[in-house]
């Protein structure tokens, strides 16, 4: 039995399949409070966080692109 852990990044949320022999059994999808909710969760629980918390840096990092982005397109000098 092959079972596997992926996630993908998508606008505010990240997403988590879990499969088992090549088939997505579950699926969620975790915004940045709640990732941080859960890898506490599974850290006092003793589980390895390395997958939650690689998906909340992808996802904060994901956000500050996009936030940076933004503020270079807008003009920002003072006018006289």
């Amino acid at each position: 039995m092959d079972e596997e852990l992926a996630w993908e990044v998508r606008h505010e949320a990240a997403r988590f399949y879990w499969k088992k022999d090549g088939q997505v059994v579950r699926s969620a999808e975790f915004t940045r409070s709640e990732l941080e909710v859960e890898c506490e969760r599974l850290s006092e629980a003793g589980r390895d966080i390395t997958q939650f918390a690689l998906a909340l840096l992808a996802l904060c990092s994901s956000r500050a692109e996009r936030e940076n982005v933004a503020l270079n397109g807008v003009d920002q000098r003072r006018r006289a």
